[in-house]
């Protein structure tokens, strides 16, 4: 610490004459130096840029990119660039001792402004002279508020509509001013990132359940950190220097992107959607149930085409009816929005799937549903369609009157079930799925339950396994009864209870129907889908649906392997089931038989395949408890942070132990004076590099003082002798200089506060800040 007092002058002489003002180098020096600062803030508003885009792309799981990457282009580049601009603008330069930095409160005020109008221009398209309209402000800050709840009830990824994606807007937004703002203003190497990261918080929690990965964002993210710290160093490292530190910035990146999703304890991350309840909404619609004798009577008529790529096309599956009051069978779905992506069934795992792509063209389909392959994956609709899904079952809505002419696509993984399974396979607990009423009104037993049970348990006796009662139902309707299409339709009990005793004939609506009922009895957890058969090939992949194609069929629930539908409908499977399950007839059959027969022999221990559900917990305990990605990434953080610590502690003590102990002598001498250079710079020893032996000692001699300091000149006369006169010294006169290099460090830390000297230390560690070795 220096401090500058008047002096008096000894008597008799005069006083004592001023500084001499900076000459006209010294002011070249420090203007060429500010100007080389300025210019290294600059440069690194690039990294800031990569820094905001890669905490940005983590809403990728969020949004598909298409919409996201024109949002990002300009939330990432114009702050940045306003930042820029406004620094020249304004002559703003960072904080220094006597010489405040330009107030904050323009560039903020200006920032707002420019994103309501960019915001009003881009996102809700309304500006009036260059300046947003009051609507757009209001529904743009509306939206702000109400876009993170929304996020967490759609099913990801979400639409591309100006009400959600104005959140990525602004968080991307403000950290790039934010992060720009640090870089323009301070010096710190690694404060400028603290915005990106805290930015990439917010993907990280609402898009848990998205498609694809954060790892690739986190890598970029820690690859451009990287890459803030090297370009901000003080050390003004040249170009060279710089090229040969990129590929340890690229291999950090690749390190986070790439095994980082493998690494042990970074399991999913907790979801905030879990504690969020979803606006659902129940589906109010005629059933298409009731709709299947109207396609029938008009069975000319087109209901819809579609074209298919992939896997040979099965039924299209329109709705799932799960709830049945003993009158009409309805849906229990609770549809959500979506932005095209179809939830996996939880808790199934069928096996081995093929692929089918579908594009349908609605020409009669009344009703909300739309028709695709099993239980679709995903499926684009046109802009501005507001698509929900049924998590549960699966089936698509457009929660309107679907229009004439009306197309989408649809992705579908159709299963291909494994019989040997299915026969061990256990029915599912689902009790809602087994629920039949079984009192009426006044209170009494119906006795059309007590009738269908007693059919359902004479026609599977014997069957010891869910799947096997499942199958002999279907092959003795399929056998008993006859389709046909002129029947009178109707699923209540009493219609059921008539087709089964005397009808001997029926519409595929009463053998569905009969199946689901007859099954319940039995503890099988059923529901009745309706859809269509594949329809008639008018092309190369090209089918045209009639209304003659419609058809109800059953399903039936078993745990780990989900919905499996049968097909008791007699000639179904010849016109073109929609499973494996339907072109295994023959096989079922044998399985149920050869099952029956061992049925009366002494039970043999089997271990069926193992369920997802079996298997997960294992899985689990094989690669560890895991740790949440929102927890790991701060933790991450924090073991990087002390890692570093450790370093610059070690990094001073590695350096000494080297110079000191180096077998030759010379070097050790010209060691011993390198590190009192080195702590003098801590008492105020200008950190040129460009005095000379003479000068250190000097300073030394008047800032150390003592005995020490006495001898600082002699030292520094052996210095340039060994160096310059080629002067070779014994190793007495090394330890000499080490002892005055112990004398002078042991004062140095008596004098320099520890809180300097460990800011000095983690500063001294920073790439490009090293001593001479």
């Amino acid at each position: 610490m220096s401090t500058t007092a008047a002096v008096a002058s000894p008597p008799g002489q005069g006083a004592v004459p001023p500084d001499p003002a900076p000459t006209a180098a010294a002011r070249a020096s420090g203007t060429s130096g500010e100007a080389a600062d300025r210019a290294r803030r600059l440069w690194s508003l690039l990294p800031v840029a990569a820094l905001s885009g890669a905490a940005g792309y983590g809403f990728a799981r969020i949004f598909p990119p298409s919409e996201l990457l024109p949002v990002l282009a300009v939330a990432v580049f114009a702050p940045v660039v306003l930042s820029a601009v406004l620094s020249g603008l304004l002559g703003r330069r960072p904080a220094r001792e006597g010489r405040p930095a330009m107030p904050l409160w323009p560039s903020v005020l200006l920032t707002v402004v420019a994103w309501a109008v960019v915001v009003s221009a881009t996102l809700f398209h309304e500006v009036s002279d260059g300046l947003p309209g009051g609507p757009a402000l209001r529904a743009a800050w509306s939206a702000l508020l109400d876009a993170p709840h929304a996020l967490l009830s759609i099913i990801l990824p979400a639409p591309g509509d100006p009400e959600l994606l104005v959140l990525p807007h602004a968080v991307v937004w403000t950290a790039a001013f934010a992060s720009a703002e640090l870089a323009l203003r301070t010096r710190a190497p690694l404060l400028p990132a603290l915005p990106p990261v805290l930015a990439f918080g917010f993907p990280l929690v609402l898009g848990v359940d998205g498609p694809g990965s954060s790892y690739p964002a986190a890598g970029v993210l820690a690859g451009a950190t990287a890459l803030l710290v090297l370009v901000r160093s003080r050390a003004r490292l040249p170009l060279r220097a710089m090229a040969l530190r990129l590929p340890v910035v690229v291999a950090l990146a690749l390190v986070v992107a790439l095994p980082g999703r493998h690494l042990p304890g970074l399991g999913a991350p907790y979801g905030l959607r879990e504690a969020v309840t979803s606006p659902t909404v129940r589906p109010e619609s005629t059933s298409p149930l009731d709709q299947v004798a109207a396609w029938t009577r008009n069975g000319d008529e087109t209901v819809f085409t579609v074209r298919t790529s992939g896997a040979a096309p099965g039924n299209y599956r329109l709705a799932v009816l799960d709830r049945y009051d003993g009158t009409t069978w309805t849906s229990g779905a609770g549809l959500t929005r979506t932005g095209g992506r179809v939830p996996a069934e939880k808790g199934a795992g069928p096996g081995r799937t093929q692929m089918l792509e579908q594009r349908f063209t609605v020409q009669s389909l009344p009703g909300i549903w739309l028709p695709a392959a099993d239980r679709p994956s995903s499926v684009s609709t046109p802009e501005g369609t507001s698509l929900s899904v049924d998590p549960d079952s699966g089936v698509l809505s457009t929660g309107e009157a679907v229009p004439r002419g009306f197309t989408y696509t649809a992705t579908s993984h159709l299963p291909v079930y494994d019989a040997e399974r299915l026969r061990y396979a256990a029915a599912a607990d689902d009790p809602a799925r087994v629920d039949l009423p079984g009192i009426d009104a006044a209170g009494q037993p119906i006795p059309s339950v007590r009738s269908f049970r007693t059919i359902a348990e004479r026609v599977t006796e014997g069957s010891t396994h869910p799947y096997q009662r499942a199958v002999r139902l279907a092959d003795w309707l399929r056998a008993t009864y006859r389709l046909d299409p002129g029947a009178l339709p109707g699923h209540t009990y009493r219609s059921l209870e008539f087709f089964l005793a005397d009808g001997g004939r029926g519409t595929s609506e009463q053998f569905a129907a009969s199946f689901a009922v007859l099954a319940r009895t039995l503890g099988l957890p059923t529901r009745v889908a309706v859809g269509f058969r594949p329809g008639t090939r008018t092309g190369s992949g090209t089918w045209q649906v009639r209304g003659q194609d419609v058809l109800a069929w059953p399903e039936v629930r078993f745990a780990g392997v989900g919905w499996v539908p049968f097909h008791p409908t007699p000639g179904e499977a010849a016109q073109g089931g929609s499973s494996a399950v339907s072109a295994q007839e023959p096989e079922e059959r044998r399985n149920a038989d050869q099952a029956d027969r061992e049925s009366t022999e002494p039970a043999r221990p089997s271990t069926p395949p193992r369920t997802p559900d079996e298997a997960a917990p294992a899985a689990a305990g094989a690669s560890g408890s895991g740790l949440p990605v929102w927890l790991a990434v701060p933790l991450a953080l924090l073991l990087l942070a002390t890692a570093y610590v450790l370093y610059a502690l070690w990094l001073p003590h590695n350096r000494r132990g080297r110079r000191r102990n180096d077998p030759d002598a010379r070097r050790r001498v010209l060691g011993a004076w390198q590190q009192i250079i080195e702590r003098l710079t801590e008492i105020g020893l200008p950190a040129t590099g460009a005095h000379t032996a003479q000068e250190v000692a000097a300073f030394g001699a008047e800032h150390v003082g003592g005995a020490m300091g006495r001898r600082l000149p002699a030292l520094a006369t052996l210095v340039n002798e060994v160096e310059y006169a080629g002067r070779r010294p014994d190793a007495a006169a090394a330890d000499a200089a080490w002892a005055d290099c112990d004398a002078v460090e042991k004062t140095v830390r008596h004098r320099v506060p520890r809180r300097t000297r460990l800011l000095r230390l983690l500063r001294s560690a920073a790439p490009g800040r090293g001593r001479r070795a």
